[in-house]
This record gives C-alpha cells, structure tokens and sequence, in this order.
C-alpha cells in the first residue's frame, strides 16, 4: 500500500509539473490578464492563511476527515494556483514596477503557505491512518 501511495504522489507531481512546463511555454499575451493578477495574488496569500491554519488544527476540529478534504480539494489549490497562476501572468515583467514585485511576493509566499500546509495535511493522514483497513473506509 505504501508503494502504490508513492507512485500517486510521484505521478501526480509529474502531471503538475508538466501542466506549469506547458503553461511557461504558452506565448505571452502582454498585459492582457495583468487587471486579474492582483486578486488572484491576494487570494493566493489568505488562501495559503487559511489552508495552514486549517490543516495545523485538524488534530483539534471535529471531523478532521471532512476537514482534510476541505484541506486537500480546496484550499491547498486555491494558494498554490492562483500563486502559480500571478507568476505566470507576470513571467518576464518581474521587477519592472514595485507593484507587480509586491504581487510576485505574495503569490510566492501563497505557495509556499499552499505547500506547508500540503505537507502538515499528509503528517495528519499518515500519523492517523488506521492500520490493516482497505483504502478509502
């Protein structure tokens, strides 16, 4: 079980790695998407908040499984998209203007809080996996 655990995560690594690869390669489309760029690094930054916060206290909610969901299909991507979406709008404008540096800033940090709470999410998942019961019950 922990191997076919291991392939998961590696293939779906690969899948968002390929997915960003593709998305560097687009054409640039100039300032087309630069009036969405704030908002997706504001939502990238209090998601990252909210995503760290949920999943740092799973051990204290109650139905921490419906919180590790909440955790996992929402919050994590909501950080970790938009962030990586606001890089990628900004590719090739980084340090022009202050503010575009400011909104990179955040975007990186919503990542980096969408990672951190990825990884306190598998920590809970794993410490509090019930031993010899079949996947998903």
């Amino acid at each position: 079980m922990t191997i076919q655990l291991a392939v998961q995560l590696i293939l779906s690594a690969l899948i968002v790695l390929g997915v960003i690869v593709y998305m560097w390669r687009m054409p640039q489309a100039g300032e087309r998407f630069f009036g969405w760029a704030p908002w997706l690094a504001l939502g990238s930054a209090w998601g990252g908040v909210l995503a760290v916060t949920v999943a740092a206290m799973l051990w204290v909610l109650p139905w921490p499984d419906r919180w590790v969901s909440v955790s996992f299909l929402v919050l994590d991507p909501l950080a970790i998209g938009t962030g990586v979406l606001v890089l990628w709008i900004y590719r090739g404008h980084a340090g022009k203007l202050p503010t575009i540096t400011a909104q990179i800033l955040q975007s990186r940090v919503g990542i980096t809080l969408g990672l951190t709470a990825v990884v306190i999410g598998y920590i809970y998942v794993m410490t509090h996996k019930q031993i010899g019961s079949p996947v998903g019950v």
